[in-house]
């Protein structure tokens, strides 16, 4: 996504964004460590082969008889502090872009800026809350509006201080989810290691061929028709077909060298569980041995079709 066109809005992004410039939570506030899914980048991507469900018939609605008795007066409920809302956007002196001001191109690209820095902020937000920190998206917009305006209202130091804290709250968060996280992972895969069947390849992968299918080996230059989903040891999906249930069409010497090699496993009609550990992965430039995803993914593949070219 070609966002980041500028040095200005990238360093801003970085400024509102990363885990050491946030505004601060509440240092005193308990805190418990929790799960968070990484994220995945899909393993496939193909064209999806996908087959249109079935549309269920209408449901008739029955006309509704007015009561005989008045309903009784219900307050509105209040919108929670930190609910952003038209009446709290106006608190914080930010002006929502009137429709004529989206003529130009540099108009547009400048809305379009600010829309996608609010999407990686509620990203960023919605991760620090699966760590139990919660921070006030109200007080959050006061602080972009005071800025811009030059009205801070807490010193240079205060905001040192401030997230001096807070980086030190991520960071033992942090490192308590991902240990929670890796014992979890070791659990699973030590327990897949007994099940019967069970072989692991020269890459590292672990699989256990449910169905082996029948016919030839599968080659680079077979087309096939694959049903996959790979999920993390807590059921979370990160790679699956886009619409759901439905297959996809590949070449398999155009797929990750990961799946590539755990379909050539078994043939038409035949199914692999693949786990992959995390040691597997492609590790990052510079020899670190450390993988940029740090936990299991485990596939469930399906070889529904073959087409071969002679």
């Amino acid at each position: 996504m070609p966002f980041f066109s500028c040095k200005k809005v990238f360093c801003l992004l970085c400024a509102l964004i990363m885990p050491g410039c946030f505004l601060s939570a509440s240092a005193a506030e308990p805190v418990t460590a929790a799960i968070t899914p990484p994220t995945v980048a899909p393993a496939i991507s193909a064209t999806a082969d996908a087959v249109p469900a079935e549309t269920s018939a209408p449901v008739a609605v029955l006309p509704t008889t007015p009561s005989a008795t008045p309903p009784a007066n219900v307050e509105p409920t209040a919108p929670e502090k930190d609910t952003v809302t038209a009446e709290s956007i106006k608190a914080a002196d930010i002006a929502p872009a009137p429709a004529l001001l989206l003529e130009s191109e540099e108009q547009k690209r400048a809305y379009a800026s600010g829309v996608i820095l609010a999407h990686l902020i509620e990203e960023q937000l919605a991760q620090q809350k699966s760590l139990h920190i919660t921070l006030n998206k109200n007080i959050l917009l006061a602080g972009i509006a005071d800025t811009f305006t030059h009205q801070v209202k807490m010193s240079d130091n205060e905001i040192r201080q401030t997230m001096a804290v807070f980086d030190e709250q991520v960071r033992v968060l942090t490192q308590a989810q991902s240990e929670k996280k890796q014992a979890e992972d070791k659990v699973y895969v030590d327990a897949f290691l007994k099940r019967e069947g069970v072989k692991k390849t020269k890459q590292g992968l672990l699989y256990h061929i449910d169905n082996l299918g029948e016919g030839s080996a599968l080659k680079d230059t077979d087309t096939i028709q694959v049903s996959y989903k790979g999920t993390l040891v807590d059921g979370t999906v990160v790679d699956a077909p886009t619409i759901d249930n439905a297959n996809e069409i590949f070449r398999v010497a155009n797929m990750p060298p990961v799946l590539r090699d755990s379909v050539k496993l078994i043939r038409e009609g035949g199914q692999v569980t693949v786990v992959i550990p995390p040691a597997t992965l492609e590790k990052p430039k510079g020899g670190q041995d450390v993988s940029p995803l740090n936990t299991v993914v485990i596939y469930t593949i399906s070889v529904v079709a073959v087409n071969r070219i002679n």
